[in-house]
């Protein structure tokens, strides 16, 4: 139950620190800190998520935790945002205060769902399919801010708004299909058949940009499948 507790969780903080949050949202958090209203409005809707994917009314205390310490650690990381990895160790504080959370209320020994809610290993494919979108476009982006990788502004556009977020999209999907079918060969003949659309391209930097973001894609998506094959079939995940 505590497994089952514990990826709820996880697919409530993708949903409320990813999937409901704007650019203005983020934008605003960035710019005043504490000082934003924005960041409350979000951490309103964390202790909303945390609470409801609980399915449990008793889980509010848990809730209103993870939320009240979500207020510190976003505040302390749109004060810090100009440190390398802000982004990385705001998201793994995120995780440790869910993680202490569920731990504080599986201690109360009052955890149970109703008889509809898809077993854990489901879940926890839910969560490896919600990740791979736009949270691991997020995380892609901040690792190669952090590397210090981008193209030179040519003050033309020379590709389509947003093509590449929903080709790293569809990618990182099938890739997780294939790595749950167990056919990794598919993997290769997807990652060949890009590498011949994409790669043909007589820009040297842009071409090593779209390789790195590509290889990133293909890793993150490998890396997530692989991990929640090996915690269904060593059956720790129960």
């Amino acid at each position: 139950m505590m497994c089952k507790l514990l990826i709820l969780q996880l697919l409530a903080h993708l949903v409320s620190d990813f999937y409901l949050q704007t650019e203005k949202s983020c934008k605003s958090k960035a710019d005043n800190a504490f000082k934003s209203g924005h960041l409350y409005i979000h951490v309103l809707i964390t202790f909303g998520c945390a609470w409801l994917f609980t399915l449990n009314v008793g889980y509010w205390w848990a809730a209103l935790l993870i939320a009240a310490l979500h207020l510190v650690i976003d505040g302390l990381k749109s004060i810090c945002r100009n440190l390398k990895g802000a982004f990385f160790y705001d998201q793994l504080f995120h995780v440790v205060v869910i993680m202490v959370a569920v731990a504080l209320f599986n201690n109360k020994g009052v955890i149970s769902f109703p008889a509809w809610l898809p077993e854990t290993k489901v879940l926890l494919w839910i969560v490896a399919f919600v990740f791979c979108l736009r949270p691991a476009n997020f995380f892609i982006q901040n690792i190669l801010k952090d590397a210090k990788i981008s193209i030179p502004d040519s003050g033309k556009e020379q590709s389509l708004p947003n093509a590449g977020r929903v080709i790293g999209n569809v990618e990182r999907m099938l890739t997780l299909v294939f790595v749950m079918l167990g056919q990794f060969e598919a993997i290769g003949f997807l990652l060949a058949a890009k590498s011949l659309l994409r790669f043909r391209e007589t820009d040297t930097v842009k071409s090593e940009y779209v390789l790195v973001g590509t290889l990133l894609s293909f890793g993150i998506a490998i890396l997530v499948g692989v991990a929640v094959k090996l915690l269904i079939e060593s059956n720790v995940i129960n």
